[in-house]
Formats: C-alpha cells, sequence, structure tokens
C-alpha cells in the first residue's frame, strides 16, 4: 500500500470516529430529552400535556441519516475522493459552532401559556416555583370567581416559569383598599439594583398596557433577578396584578448602557409573563 493510500485510510478512519461522536452526542441530547418531555408531562400535566417533541424526533431522524450516508460514502462508494470530501464537508458542519444549534434544537423548548383551574395544580406549580406566599397570594385567599390565576413556562437552553394572580373588583374603593393593604405591609424597590457591570433589575416601578407595576423586596437584593415579584393595578378597570418569575438562568436585565430602563421592564412582562389578555 503506498503512502497517500495509507494516509487517506488513517484520514477515512479518523474522520468517521469523528463523524460518529458528535452524531452520537447529538443523538443521545435528542433521546434524554424526549425522556425528559414525558417525565415533565407525567408530573405536571397541567403545563405539558400538549407538547409533542416533533422537533426532538426530527434530530434523531436526522443523525440517524447522516450517519447512514457517511457510512455509504466511506465503504461503498469507489471514487475515495468523494467519499473524503463528504468526510470534509460533514466535519467542517458539526465543527462549526452554528452546530451546536442544533443541541440545542433537540433539548425540549416548550413555551406554554396555562390556566390553573383548581387549588391542587396551583399548590404542585407553587412548590414547583417555591413561591413565597407572604408576596404572592394563596389559592384560598379569593372566591375562585373573582380571581384567575395564570401563568406561563419555557424550558430548554434557558429555562423560567411565571405565575400571576389577576384579581378583578366591582368595586373601585375596595380595589385600592387591598391595593393600599399590601402596599404598606411590604417592601419594594426605590432604584434600579445594579450588580458589576449590569442592571439587575432597571426599574422600580413602571407601566405596561395601563398596569402600574412596583417590584417587591424583602431587604435582600440578592435574589434578583432570578425570582422577582411584582404587584400590578389597573384603576382604570379596578383589577390588580400580583406577578412572580421564576428564572434559573437569568444573571441580569441589561447593560449599564441601557437607556430605556422602564421599556426592558415592560419586554420582561410582555416575554416572561401571562397577563391572561
Amino acid at each position: 500500500m503506498s503512502q497517500k493510500k495509507v494516509k487517506f485510510s488513517l484520514f477515512k478512519i479518523i474522520a468517521v470516529i469523528l463523524i460518529g461522536l458528535a452524531l452520537a452526542w447529538f443523538l443521545s441530547i435528542a433521546i434524554l430529552s424526549i425522556k425528559d418531555v414525558f417525565e415533565f408531562k407525567e408530573k405536571t400535566p397541567y403545563l405539558y400535556s400538549s407538547y409533542t417533541p416533533y422537533r426532538e424526533f426530527i434530530v434523531v431522524g436526522v443523525c440517524i441519516a447522516v450517519f447512514v450516508l457517511m457510512l455509504f460514502f466511506n465503504i461503498r462508494t469507489k471514487q475515495k475522493w468523494l467519499s473524503g470530501l463528504v468526510n470534509v464537508i460533514v466535519i467542517i458542519a458539526l465543527g462549526n459552532p452554528f452546530s451546536l444549534f442544533l443541541g440545542a434544537f433537540a433539548i425540549p423548548t416548550i413555551k406554554n401559556d396555562f390556566e390553573i383551574e383548581s387549588e391542587d395544580d396551583f399548590n404542585r406549580c407553587a412548590d414547583d416555583m417555591g413561591t413565597n406566599f407572604s408576596n404572592f397570594p394563596t389559592y384560598s385567599e379569593f372566591d375562585e370567581h373573582d380571581v384567575q390565576f395564570v401563568g406561563r413556562v419555557s424550558c430548554g437552553f434557558f429555562y423560567y416559569q411565571s405565575i400571576t394572580a389577576i384579581v378583578k373588583y366591582d368595586s373601585h374603593e375596595l380595589c385600592e383598599a387591598d391595593y393600599k393593604a399590601y402596599i404598606d405591609s411590604h417592601q419594594f424597590l426605590s432604584e434600579p439594583v445594579i450588580d458589576y457591570d449590569y442592571y439587575v433589575i432597571t426599574a422600580p416601578e413602571f407601566t405596561y398596557e395601563g398596569i402600574f407595576f412596583r417590584v417587591i423586596t424583602e431587604g435582600n437584593k440578592d435574589y434578583f433577578p432570578k425570582h422577582i415579584y411584582l404587584i400590578g393595578i389597573d384603576r382604570d378597570n379596578s383589577t390588580l396584578y400580583y406577578l412572580y418569575l421564576y428564572d434559573h438562568d437569568i444573571d441580569y436585565i441589561a447593560d449599564l448602557d441601557e437607556k430605556d430602563l422602564e421599556g426592558e421592564m415592560r419586554d420582561l412582562i410582555e416575554n416572561q409573563f401571562n397577563l391572561g389578555k
């Protein structure tokens, strides 16, 4: 065997190993993700009952197809330059940083708005989030006809879950009285929270679609921004909004050069909360 053929054979072996390992990694992520989806659905059906891991099944199919084609070009194709070219193309594709999105693609990404219709589901959701009931009302505090509990959940590379209690009053005076009672019994931020070179909370007060929000603090700012409690009042419609966000991955909301501080908080409400509208 010539020196040229030996080098090509060695390259082919290395190429098959590298491609096989990369595809095995993607495949394992997809399979584990499918397993996780069904575990999520069994544990919290009120959140994930409508979700089917179509994307993960697609990743499994793509990985198997690429591996079969790779073996075909390496074993059955007589033109060695063609099999070598295929190996180079696949290695470059898998080695490209953007191919990591295939791995992200395989991790379940679930973004779902939901409504909690029973006290058992509410308690399960609140327990999953670690809700502090000194800041957030319990299910039993309201008549079920007066309050709506809704939420939003997103899983994937980034996980967060939020819950909102929407309390509609027939009396403007009673709405204001409950709002004042809550304000008097809690502490609130008076300025943005800054940690190193970032805004952890960009604005302590802001308005979103006619609702005036304030950010609650217990005197300890260390839990921001992974845990955020807010209260909002819509005076035109005599409605109170109690909000809680648990975001496992968020470290800050904006850079220090951000100018629209209230806008960043409005984006947070828009993207990560379900207000039942």
